[in-house]
């Protein structure tokens, strides 16, 4: 390939990738739109203001306002979620402030690469949506406390329950205990395989010192279990879920218990 060649691609690229890029005036700040597509399909949009010996880069808060639209938003705010949001946006040189901005600094001599690398972290966090369920387990245990407290109220879910009844029982924790059933109602959540053979390890050992209890599954995506694991598991529970996304199966499930009481 000749120099001559990989000049004139050159100019193409930077001739089109200056062509997508909007600057506008926006108050005291400068609105960019980039040549970066959010999720939707519009361009990933970030305002800057000049800060002392260079420019601050920002989102304007439309990142989170965008997760808002299908997810809860106030859960990347706390617990293992927000861990792994700044880290995200650590890795880009970026972080979430106080006001919900997700921001940045450069000085002007690199502000291109601010910018891009800014875009990627703002395209990671749109990202993390879809990802974090399957990549921090722990994640899936906070969606299904507070899925289990919006249905039966924060007082009436022990996390992590060590029944009386049951010998050595902090070998054996329960997932979760709800208040307010006639018998005992227990729910384990089920993410993947190894928390599969848990849970009925778990009713097992339980089904030998307590009579009479309910037990409700509560898997993250019952598919991805095999089949010999979901057979077992079957076997030991009394009611299943396929799915935290079910959110009215599960409702109706627990409610169906609590109203024979």
């Amino acid at each position: 390939m000749s120099r001559d060649t990989s000049d004139a691609i050159k100019r193409l690229l930077c001739e089109s990738w200056c062509s997508e890029l909007d600057v506008a005036e926006d108050g005291d700040a400068l609105r960019l739109s980039m040549p970066l597509l959010e999720p939707d399909g519009d361009y990933v949009t970030v305002w800057l203001r000049q800060a002392m010996g260079g420019w601050r880069i920002e989102d304007a808060g439309t990142t989170l306002m965008r997760i808002s639209y299908d997810s809860d938003s106030g859960s990347f705010l706390r617990g293992p979620r927000r861990v792994l949001l700044d880290k995200t946006l650590a890795a880009y040189g970026a972080r979430l402030a106080d006001d919900g901005q997700i921001v940045a600094e450069s000085d002007e001599q690199f502000l291109g690469m601010s910018l891009l690398r800014f875009g990627q972290a703002l395209l990671r966090v749109n990202d993390l949506k879809s990802s974090t369920r399957s990549r921090v387990a722990s994640t899936f245990f906070d969606d299904l406390n507070a899925r289990l407290m919006q249905i039966v109220g924060a007082d009436n879910v022990v996390p992590k329950y060590h029944a009386p009844e049951v010998p050595d029982a902090a070998d054996y924790p329960i997932d979760f205990f709800l208040r307010g059933s006639r018998t005992p109602l227990f729910v384990f959540g089920v993410p993947n395989q190894e928390r599969a053979r848990t849970a009925t390890i778990v009713l097992q050992h339980i089904d030998q010192y307590i009579p009479h209890y309910d037990s409700i599954i509560v898997f993250q995506d019952a598919s991805v279990i095999p089949s010999i694991d979901l057979r077992r598991l079957m076997n030991a529970a009394n009611d299943m879920v396929d799915s935290l996304d079910a959110k009215a199966s599960l409702a109706k499930k627990i409610q169906h218990r609590m109203r024979a009481a």
